[in-house]
């Protein structure tokens, strides 16, 4: 008969450490596997549930009524509202080339300087009282208004159709 092999020669043979290093690693992994379960536990936490509150409303009581008194409408003439623009300096008073200066639109008032001449036009540049612009086209007459093209010496990017009844010639030119 044939002596056994030791067990170290077996194929089947595992060493100790090896074994040891399996069985750490499994229980490394259910340590965290069992940190993850108690980590997202919801069954300690208490668990909201809905009440109902009910509320009971008395009825006002009624409210006395009133008896409105309407007086007779008067009869009256209605007078329609004009526009009246402030009576500004006659057409032969400016003329292309000529510094006027923005004024009767009150204190801190504006004008609107137009892309084309008349009301229905985009407003192009926003000139406030007291600002000197230079004449450069007009004049044109467009929905009751005489307009004058106008444009900021200091900058060619403000420019526009401003309304003759706010300009005033800019004297010692």
């Amino acid at each position: 008969m044939k002596n056994p092999l030791p067990p170290q020669n077996s194929s089947l043979y595992i060493p100790v450490w090896m074994l040891a290093v399996v069985a750490g690693a499994f229980s490394a992994l259910a340590l965290i596997l069992l940190g993850i379960a108690l980590a997202t536990r919801t069954a300690d936490l208490p668990q909201p549930t809905a009440t109902a509150q009910v509320v009971t409303a008395v009825a006002p009581a009624p409210l006395p009524t009133a008896t409105i008194f309407v007086p007779p409408t008067p009869t009256v003439a209605l007078i329609e509202p004009t526009a009246t623009l402030p009576i500004g300096p006659s057409v032969g008073q400016i003329k292309v080339g000529d510094l006027v200066q923005i004024t009767g639109t009150g204190e801190g008032g504006i004008l609107n300087l137009r892309s084309e001449a008349g009301l229905s036009h985009p407003v192009n540049y926003i000139a406030l009282e007291r600002e000197v612009l230079q004449v450069q086209g007009g004049p044109v007459e467009q929905d009751g208004i005489v307009w004058w093209y106008l444009v900021d010496p200091a900058s060619n990017t403000r420019f526009g159709w401003g309304a003759q009844n706010y300009l005033q010639v800019v004297a010692g030119q």
